[in-house]
């Protein structure tokens, strides 16, 4: 890494260092020391694997009308950043009788109580002494209530289908919500060359459980998202000898909203590259994304990231500015400077929608457009695509930039969207032999750039959709150049949403090939169901 961009990376490290304590002595100086009047629970409609706006969004966007006013305030799903949405028809959990809650403690009671004291034990949180004078006491002002029980608010208890069971404290400082979803998946494979044979699979696509909320405070969010299906944690082709290849953890990240101009979020999170990627894999219009998703995006990764999904108030910008470990999901162990960094813009022409679910569920009659543009650069990235793929051959390092232009459009139930990604790469070339003590030829960068371009019409007063799409990736330069290779998909797509996103069943025909359109590549067919609680 170069001086300029290690200086750059410790300005950021010690801005950041500044800006928590000031904060947090401001907060303390209060009577209410999180500035947040207390609220019941509620959710933002963000996206499955995801981000909110572009980065992490909710899994399933719904657009139902909701009698809780606030219910689009709390943390949930796949992207708290997204842009608030009406909320559907809540599912309200009744609260037990009052003369149960304050019956006698039971024994079941009383014997987990000193389960409880040995908990709060370990973790220092130790009751004092009822005499104890609380004047002499050298605790900060207000740590006791802080850490202390915060009552249940029992009446706003609700399920939301596509969000799961909402819950929070009495004085609204804290906030959770789980949920789970499944996706199951048939696909029939049949190879365009003759003489080969179909070949078909029935799989667990994705199994995840998502929790997400917020804690001493409205403006303090969380969310922790598992991925438990075979394919989530890299296992193929029932090869039960093979060791899962990830961790279970897909996201788990905090994020501080205190500023409507720069939040805060740090963890291992989606990276708000392009559109496609960081919309939630659970509203998506199409059984899965294109081909040119799968070959650019930049996934997940830890870092630190800054941003507004209203910038100035004005209601139609948004930015992301993020420095990552570029080691990609599961990140561990020591290692020099060499980070990725990246920035990404938002232009709504029309004011704010939810841009985070491909489909256009509202119908509305106003039109709705969201326009994005984002740059990355990976300092020495160990894999062919940056911080994904596979490491070069020779064991060098490359110097990748990263592209993206991105545009969706929605209109009385038809969508459109568009992508351009780019990606140039400057090997620095390794010094790997193979078994007889040759040196390995030096791998070319992976340069190229792939086009998606997606729409699809929601019938009225039907739950009925029909899709297409077409994508294609192309080489920049020779082969001798460039060691992408070209493909191209084809395909069209219908959906019935039993329940919009959070019930729903697809089928894809999609046609994928190389060089010529039926002579080689597949035809590919995709029966999916969905459901999400």
């Amino acid at each position: 890494m170069s001086h300029t961009s290690l200086r750059w990376h410790l300005l950021v490290i010690l801005a950041l260092s500044l800006l928590v304590p000031t904060w947090a002595r401001a907060q303390l100086a209060t009577d209410n020391p999180y500035g947040t009047p207390a609220a019941p629970p509620a959710t933002r409609d963000a996206g499955e694997d995801g981000a909110n706006t572009l980065v992490d969004a909710p899994d399933e966007a719904s657009a139902e009308p909701s009698d809780d006013a606030n219910a689009s305030d709390a943390a949930a799903p796949e992207s708290p950043d997204s842009p608030i949405v009406p909320a559907p028809e809540t599912h309200a959990v009744a609260p037990e009788p009052a003369a149960e809650a304050h019956a006698e403690p039971s024994a079941v009671q009383g014997e987990s109580h000193d389960e409880f004291a040995e908990a709060d034990a370990e973790s220092g949180v130790v009751e004092a002494p009822a005499e104890t004078p609380i004047a002499l006491s050298l605790v900060p002002p207000g740590e006791a209530e802080r850490v202390g029980d915060h009552a249940v608010d029992l009446p706003h208890i609700r399920f939301r289908p596509g969000h799961g069971l909402e819950l929070a404290s009495a004085d609204g400082q804290f906030a959770i919500a789980t949920r789970v979803r499944v996706q199951m998946l048939y696909q029939l494979e049949v190879p365009n060359a003759a003489g080969s044979d179909p070949q078909q699979q029935l799989t667990l696509r994705r199994a995840r459980l998502q929790l997400g909320g917020h804690f001493f405070g409205a403006d303090n969010r969380f969310k922790l998202e598992l991925a438990l299906s075979p394919r989530d944690e890299g296992i193929r082709d029932n090869d039960s000898g093979r060791s899962p290849q990830h961790t279970p953890l897909l996201d788990f990240y905090l994020e501080f909203r205190q500023l409507r101009d720069l939040r805060v979020r740090i963890g291992q999170f989606k990276v708000p590259f392009n559109r496609e990627r960081v919309n939630s894999s659970g509203n998506l219009q199409m059984v899965g994304r294109s081909i040119v998703n799968g070959e650019f995006n930049l996934d997940r990764d830890v870092g630190i990231d800054l941003s507004s999904q209203d910038l100035f108030g004005l209601g139609y910008l948004r930015y992301h500015v993020g420095v990552y470990i570029a080691r990609g999901r599961e990140a561990v162990g020591f290692g020099g400077f060499r980070m990725m960094s990246l920035a990404r813009v938002e232009f709504l022409p029309f004011g704010s929608f939810n841009d985070m679910s491909q489909v256009d569920f509202e119908r509305t009659s106003a039109p709705r457009l969201a326009i994005g543009a984002a740059a990355g650069y990976v300092d020495q990235a160990r894999n062919d695509r940056g911080i994904t793929g596979s490491p070069p051959a020779d064991g060098g390092t490359t110097q990748t930039r990263h592209l993206a232009f991105d545009a969706i459009f929605k209109l009385s139930g038809f969508s459109a969207m568009g992508e351009l990604l780019y990606r140039s790469g400057r090997r620095n070339p390794g010094t790997a032999v193979d078994d007889m003590g040759v040196p390995i030829p030096i791998e070319a960068p992976s340069d190229g750039y792939g086009v998606t371009l997606q729409a699809g019409y929601l019938l009225p007063r039907v739950p009925f959709e029909i899709a297409a799409r077409y994508a294609t990736i192309r080489r920049i330069g020779s082969a001798t150049e460039s060691s992408l290779d070209r493909r191209s998909e084809l395909g069209l797509g219908v959906s019935w949403y039993f329940a919009r996103h959070p019930f729903k069943l697809q089928a894809d025909v999609m046609n994928r090939w190389n060089r010529s359109f039926g002579n080689d590549g597949e035809m590919l067919f995709e029966l999916q169901l969905q459901g999400s609680l």
